[in-house]
């Protein structure tokens, strides 16, 4: 823990003095601010001070695991805001809950958000418990993934899997989803934005990358400059690749739908691109964009002839089994992604919106 409590009461944030000092304070007495037993200073030439218990103890302090670059990332986080004007504790606890953020940043309305600095992997019950505390009293949550868990696979690819899928951000309608990454190393933030999920590890996106110190706490927030041609080629082209593979590995759910398109006389090689398309909320379903859209196409789309028209309903009915439960928590959208696929069909021209909400086919399918 970067803090400690002296016998007084004072919450002494050890990194913040320098050498002479922490040796004077070495004579004192200091005690973890959550289970109030004894705790000892470290720091030395290659640790940044902190302290930790004297005795294992069962205590929330303990159990965080923070390692060197961990600690280091957290205080250089905490000195930017502190510069910036705002009003930010290390490891405040939450009031009646057992969470204390890294950083808790306080604004002048009153309103609070809880910066999380994650370096290490988290469960996905750990990750809701904390989400759910902070929702319940009205701070804002952002996580922000240490460099360590950065890795960028090409010019636009990201190795992103459903687990780091948890941590995709879209804190307004108008804002492309994201992720934010910092490395304690180059004191540098990665932004990754216009961010196109394919349904497996790699995904595509932009990356972005800005020191430290040129960098202002609301423009991690902001949207940047797009590569559109770019970003939907390397989309396009993931797509092609994949759909190409055998899915020796597939789940037993995909296997078996793979026999019933089988039976109906159609390989997954044969699947033109023209109609796979990407779609920003592809983390609420289980299964790549060429599984599902096929499967919309093979039900519903498909058999439709030109002039039918086809309601949402229908088309949410076939991608219900495909749905997951486990969603990114700062994610606010209410648009399913099989809206968005009928919008982009739309545009390309194979259907028509009505104003009911209802589809009319308007060309024959591109099978």
């Amino acid at each position: 823990m970067l803090q400690a409590q002296l016998d007084d009461g004072r919450m002494i944030l050890l990194a913040a003095y320098r050498k002479e000092q922490i040796q004077f304070f070495r004579q004192a007495h200091f005690f973890c601010p959550a289970c109030r037993k004894p705790v000892k200073i470290r720091a030395g030439k290659k640790v940044i001070p902190h302290f930790a218990h004297v005795h294992i103890q069962d205590c929330e302090m303990e159990g965080k695991g923070e390692g060197l670059y961990h600690l280091r990332g957290k205080l250089q986080l905490y000195h930017w805001l502190k510069n910036q004007g705002y009003t930010v504790n290390v490891e405040e606890r939450i009031p009646n809950a057992q969470r204390r953020p890294d950083l808790l940043v306080h604004a002048k309305d009153g309103k609070k958000m809880a910066i999380e600095y994650q370096c290490a992997s988290i469960s996905d019950d750990e990750l809701i418990s904390r989400n759910e505390v902070y929702q319940q009293r009205g701070i804002k949550a952002v996580w922000i993934l240490g460099g360590n868990r950065l890795k960028r696979t090409s010019t636009y690819l990201l190795h992103l899997p459903k687990k780091e899928q948890r941590f995709l951000m879209k804190l307004k309608q108008n804002l492309p989803l994201q992720m934010l990454y910092y490395c304690a190393d180059t004191q540098a933030f990665c932004n990754v934005q216009h961010i196109l999920l394919t349904g497996k590890k790699q995904t595509v996106g932009q990356f972005y990358f800005r020191s430290l110190q040129q960098t202002r706490f609301p423009q991690l927030f902001h949207p940047l400059p797009k590569h559109q041609q770019a970003i939907e080629l390397a989309w396009k082209q993931l797509q092609s690749r994949t759909v190409a593979k055998p899915l020796t590995y597939a789940p037993r759910s995909v296997k078996k739908w793979i026999m019933q398109t089988y039976e109906k006389g159609y390989l997954l090689q044969d699947i033109p691109v023209s109609v796979l398309q990407p779609v920003e909320a592809q983390y609420s379903l289980s299964v790549p964009p060429f599984i599902w859209q096929t499967d919309l196409w093979l039900n519903q789309l498909h058999p439709a002839t030109v002039g039918e028209n086809i309601t949402i309903a229908q088309l949410l009915y076939t991608c219900q089994k495909w749905a997951t439960a486990i969603k990114p928590f700062a994610v606010h959208t209410n648009k399913h992604p099989v809206e968005t696929y009928m919008e982009k069909l739309c545009q390309i021209g194979l259907f028509e919106q009505n104003k009911d909400g209802s589809y009319v086919k308007k060309k024959a399918s591109p099978f």
